[in-house]
C-alpha cells in the first residue's frame, strides 16, 4: 500500500477538521459576497469544547443565521476588523461560552434532515390548503331544481344584479376589453324576451338591485314592469311610479366634495381610468389602466384619503378587483333589502307570504350581506334577542328560517343596518319616514295584524354569485351569458 498516497487522501478529507482543531481561539471569515458559507457552520460544530469565537462578514450568507453569536464586521473596514480580532482574543470565557452556545444550538438543530422534513411537510400543507380552497368554491346553480321549485311556488321574488349579471359581455377572451362599451352599460340582447315574460307573471316580483345610478336603470329597464333599486338600494321605484329614497335618516354626505377632488386628481394622472360620481357614493375604476401602475395609484389614493378626507368621516371603502368605491357607513345592498321588501309588500298589498326567492348578482364582498339576509337564522333565546347568524356559506339548504314578520303596511322608519334581522322584521306600521320623497301620505289602513312575509322552507331560497368563486352565496354561475340562459329557461317553463 502506498503510504504517501493514503496520507494525501486523508489530508484532503480531514483538512477542515484539522484546521479548526489547531486554531481554536478565533475564526475570521471576511467574504465580500458568498452564499451559505459552510466554513462558518463547520467551525461552530468543531468548537463545542474549546468555545472559539467566530468573526463573520456581514455580507456572508451565514450572517443571517449565526449573526447573533458571531461578531459581525464590514470586511472593507480594516480598523473594524482589527478591533474585532482584539475583542475576540480578549473576550471573557463567560461571553465566549454564551456566544458559542447560541450558534451551536442553531447548527445542531437546523440539519439537512430537519430541512428535508420541513420542506416535505410544507409541501403537504400546500396541497391540503389548495384542496380546502377548492371545496369552498360553491357549486353551480342547480337549474332544474330551481325551476321545479319556482313552478311549485305561488309568490316569488327575483332579485337580480345588473352589471356583469344582466349586461351584454364586453370582454373577449384573449383580448383587451372595450372601455367605452363597459362605461355605457347595456342590457344583454338575449334577455329582453325572458325578462318581459317574467315581469308579466302576476306570481313573480322582479327587482333589479344595482350600484348604478337611477339614469342607467331607467334607460335599460324603463319598459319592464319591475322594481328598480339604484345605488345599492338607496333609491327605489316601480317602473310605472316615481323614485323614492330608502336612505337611513341623517345620512352624512359631507365627505363627498373632498373625496371627489381626490378621485379627479388621480383620474387625470392615471391613463384609461375613469371616475363615476353618484348621489350616495363615488367610484374610481382603473380596469383598463396599466395593471401595475393602476395598483400603485390605488394604493397612493387610499393613503391620501385616510390621511385627509377620511380622517373624521364615517365612510366605508369598498375595493373591487380594479376599482375603489367610497360610500357612507351602512350603505349596502343587504342593509337596504329589508326596506325594499317593505315597500314591495305595501305597494302590492300582498296577502300571501313570499315562498320563493332567487338572488343572483355579481356583488362585491361588502354587498354580499344581501345573500345572507334570506338565510335561516338560529331561533331566538328566552329573552327574545336574535342570536348571531351561522357562518356564512356553511348553511344547509334544509335549515328552516324562522318566519319573518312585517306589517301589512311597509315599515316607514328605515331601520338601521346595525339592528338584527329579527328587530328589522317587526316594525310599527303607523310610523312615517321623512326620507321618502313620495308616497308618504298614502299608507295602508289601520290594519295592524302582522303576517309571515317570508315562508321559504329552506329549499326555496337560491342565492347565486356571478363570476365570483369566493362568495357567501350558495351557488355560482360563470358569466352573464349563463344568467341569461337560466332566466330564459325559467321564463319558458312558466305556464
Amino acid at each position: 500500500m502506498n503510504t504517501e498516497e493514503t496520507w494525501s487522501v486523508f489530508q484532503l478529507m480531514s483538512f477542515t477538521v484539522m484546521f479548526f482543531s489547531l486554531f481554536p481561539d478565533v475564526a475570521l471569515v471576511t467574504s465580500l459576497r458568498d452564499g451559505m458559507n459552510l466554513v462558518s457552520y463547520e467551525f461552530v460544530a468543531c468548537q463545542d469544547l474549546k468555545k472559539g469565537v467566530l468573526i463573520l462578514s456581514e455580507f456572508a450568507g451565514a450572517a443571517q443565521s449565526l449573526g447573533a453569536g458571531a461578531i459581525l464586521v464590514n470586511p472593507w473596514n480594516i480598523t473594524e476588523v482589527a478591533d474585532s480580532i482584539r475583542q475576540a482574543l480578549t473576550m471573557t470565557p463567560e461571553e465566549r461560552e454564551k456566544r458559542h452556545q447560541h450558534n451551536f444550538v442553531h447548527v445542531t438543530t437546523h440539519t439537512a434532515q430537519e430541512w428535508a422534513e420541513t420542506f416535505v411537510s410544507e409541501l403537504n400543507d400546500t396541497v391540503i390548503e389548495a384542496q380546502l380552497r377548492t371545496r369552498q368554491v360553491p357549486p353551480s346553480l342547480p337549474e332544474d331544481d330551481a325551476i321545479r321549485r319556482y313552478l311549485r311556488s305561488t309568490n316569488r321574488l327575483l332579485i337580480l344584479g345588473f352589471n356583469a349579471t344582466l349586461t351584454e359581455p364586453v370582454d373577449t377572451p384573449g383580448k383587451r376589453g372595450d372601455q367605452i362599451k363597459e362605461m355605457e352599460l347595456k342590457l344583454h340582447p338575449g334577455l329582453q324576451e325572458a325578462l318581459t315574460a317574467l315581469c308579466s307573471d302576476r306570481k313573480t316580483t322582479v327587482v333589479v338591485l344595482s350600484g348604478s345610478d337611477r339614469k342607467a336603470l331607467d334607460k335599460n329597464f324603463g319598459e319592464y314592469d319591475m322594481w328598480l333599486a339604484a345605488e345599492h338600494g338607496m333609491f327605489l321605484r316601480l317602473t310605472n311610479g316615481e323614485w323614492m329614497t330608502t336612505m337611513p335618516e341623517h345620512l352624512n354626505m359631507e365627505w363627498v366634495d373632498s373625496v371627489k377632488h381626490v378621485f379627479e386628481y388621480f383620474t387625470e394622472r392615471t391613463p384609461r381610468s375613469h371616475f363615476e360620481p353618484r348621489e350616495t357614493s363615488l367610484v374610481w375604476n382603473y380596469k383598463y389602466a396599466d395593471v401595475e401602475f393602476g395598483r400603485l395609484q390605488a394604493r397612493d389614493m387610499l393613503q391620501h384619503l385616510w390621511t385627509g378626507p377620511f380622517s373624521n368621516a364615517s365612510v366605508d371603502v369598498v375595493q373591487g378587483s380594479r376599482s375603489v368605491e367610497v360610500r357612507s357607513v351602512g350603505v349596502t345592498k343587504g342593509a337596504a333589502i329589508d326596506r325594499i321588501l317593505g315597500e314591495i309588500v305595501h305597494s302590492k298589498s300582498m296577502t300571501a307570504p313570499i315562498d320563493y326567492v332567487l338572488c343572483v348578482g355579481h356583488f362585491l364582498g361588502k354587498d354580499e350581506d344581501v345573500y345572507t339576509f334570506f338565510e335561516p337564522e338560529l331561533p331566538s333565546d328566552g329573552l327574545g334577542a336574535a342570536r348571531t347568524k351561522q357562518n356564512d356559506g356553511q348553511k344547509s339548504p334544509n335549515e328552516r328560517r324562522p318566519s319573518t314578520k312585517l306589517p301589512t303596511a311597509s315599515s316607514r322608519s328605515g331601520p338601521k343596518s346595525s339592528q338584527s334581522k329579527a328587530q328589522r322584521a317587526s316594525t310599527n306600521p303607523e310610523k312615517g319616514n321623512p326620507n321618502h320623497s313620495c308616497g308618504n301620505s298614502r299608507r295602508a289602513s289601520a290594519e295592524k295584524i302582522s303576517w309571515n312575509v317570508l315562508d321559504l322552507k329552506g329549499d326555496n331560497y337560491f342565492s347565486c354569485a356571478v363570476g365570483r368563486t369566493r362568495t357567501h352565496a350558495r351557488y355560482q354561475l360563470g358569466s352573464s351569458d349563463e344568467v341569461v340562459s337560466f332566466l330564459t329557461r325559467l321564463a319558458n317553463a312558466s305556464p
